[in-house]
């Protein structure tokens, strides 16, 4: 692993993942860059020297000061003990998050994105979902989201949740190297629901074939859930996961309203780290 991007509101949840990402960063000698955009609502971007030309006066002002802030953060972040011996960058954006998050993916081409993350729920999931759940939908490379503190001495299982259908060779390795550095047990699982129910006998043998495809040394479980979210976050709970890796399809649209997201759901839900991947259908 080369780089590591965190993007940072200096929440708690960020923090958590900012420590996170700074045990990956040493044991994996990556660069990390911590980013921070100041939200301004209507705007996708905003020079941070403080020459806009759309916005008013008492705006900018206030903007600026936003700015300002954000640097002596940013500034103070550099010197925490936490950081010593981390090959860190910093940027600060103006302007709309998700918008400068997508575009420093593609301009830094991260092999991992940690965030931080608080979930919503009823309308607000509805209605406007998190920045996470966006870049988790649509970033090319591995998002890792958390809500609480954890550190690699704390992850001792992690569980691949998966539909047995797609190519995963890209998560799966990203996947075994967080494993890898946390020495943590891998578990390979398959969720069953009414409407799509196999036989374990079946459900084995593609399995087997599964990790031979996708390089995977794991133990195999099967879990019968009313719905693969459920499913998902029901066996985590029972058998003490610490971490859930799976893939999204990073569908848009009506496609999205329609269908939803399985990992989205799972990453608002879960207490419990999740590792994504945008993947073909």
């Amino acid at each position: 692993m080369k780089k590591i991007l965190v993007p940072t509101d200096f929440s708690d949840q960020a923090k958590y993942a900012l420590k996170l990402a700074a045990e990956i960063a040493k044991k994996t000698d990556a660069e990390l860059t911590l980013l921070h955009v100041v939200e301004i609502p209507g705007q996708t971007s905003f020079n941070t020297m403080g020459e806009a030309t759309n916005v008013d006066g008492m705006e900018g002002v206030f903007v600026m000061k936003m700015i300002e802030q954000g640097k002596k953060k940013l500034k103070e972040l550099r010197n925490d003990e936490l950081l010593e011996d981390v090959n860190l960058k910093t940027e600060l954006k103006a302007g709309n998050t998700y918008y400068n998050i997508s575009s420093i993916i593609n301009e830094y081409e991260p092999e991992l994105v940690v965030m931080g993350t608080s979930g919503s729920s009823g309308v607000d999931e509805i209605l406007i979902g998190s920045n996470a759940e966006k870049v988790v939908r649509n970033a090319k490379c591995p998002v890792l989201t958390l809500k609480e503190e954890i550190s690699l001495a704390n992850i001792d299982n992690v569980v691949f949740a998966t539909s047995l259908k797609s190519d995963d060779k890209e998560l799966a390795a990203k996947m075994k190297e967080i494993a890898h550095l946390s020495y943590a047990k891998i578990h390979l699982l398959k969720i069953n629901t009414p409407n799509n129910f196999e036989s374990s006998t079946t459900t084995y043998k593609r399995m087997d074939e599964y990790m031979k495809n996708n390089g995977l040394e794991a133990e195999k479980h099967i879990h019968n859930g009313i719905n693969e979210e459920e499913g998902i976050l029901e066996f985590a709970k029972d058998n003490n996961i610490d971490l859930i890796a799976m893939g999204t399809h990073g569908r848009k649209g009506l496609m999205h309203l329609l269908s939803g997201s399985i990992a989205e759901d799972v990453v608002n839900h879960s207490k419990r780290p999740v590792l994504t991947l945008k993947i073909a259908d």
